[in-house]
């Protein structure tokens, strides 16, 4: 388990620097993708709901340490993300955590659930739900979606020759 916890330090570790990146040089309108919901998804398939939670509140707690938005957004992002996906995990079946399509298809419906929770917060101020919805409800689904089949792309290659 020590091994494994450290394996999700450095994944999360790795989402918070490829998160930041992204911010920067790939977003879309402001719209980027959002890696730390991946890492949430991606624990709670692999150790349940609880520790998928937990893991998803640390990773967004250090998340919003290190961006100038206020602090907690990406920690409840983190939480719901991981109780969703949560709902998902099944005990010993490991390969559905990255390895076929189920994990692009349960990122989705994950992100969609945390990106509706986070519309209150996201449309603060602004006349047009219905614009904010499609914008950051949507488009930022179906961005981070792709990043999901990525993953799932890599891993799936990478576990079938290894």
């Amino acid at each position: 388990m020590t091994k494994r916890l450290f394996g999700y330090i450095a994944l999360s570790i790795a989402a918070i620097v490829l998160q930041k990146f992204l911010d920067n040089y790939a977003s879309i309108d402001s719209i980027s993708p959002q890696l730390i919901i991946l890492v949430a998804v991606y624990m709670s398939l692999r150790e349940g709901q609880l520790f998928g939670m937990g893991g998803g509140f640390l990773v967004g707690f250090v998340n919003d340490l290190l961006v100038t938005h206020f602090i907690g957004y990406s920690s409840l992002l983190g939480v719901i993300a991981g109780f969703v996906a949560g709902f998902f995990y099944k005990e010993g079946d490991v390969e559905l955590a990255a390895t076929n399509f189920n994990f692009a298809w349960i990122s989705a419906i994950t992100i969609a659930v945390t990106q509706l929770a986070a519309l209150p917060i996201i449309a603060s101020g602004e006349l047009n739900y219905f614009y904010v919805f499609l914008k950051f409800t949507v488009g930022t689904t179906i961005y981070t979606t792709v990043f999901a089949m990525i993953i799932v792309f890599v891993k799936g290659r990478k576990s079938r020759y290894v």
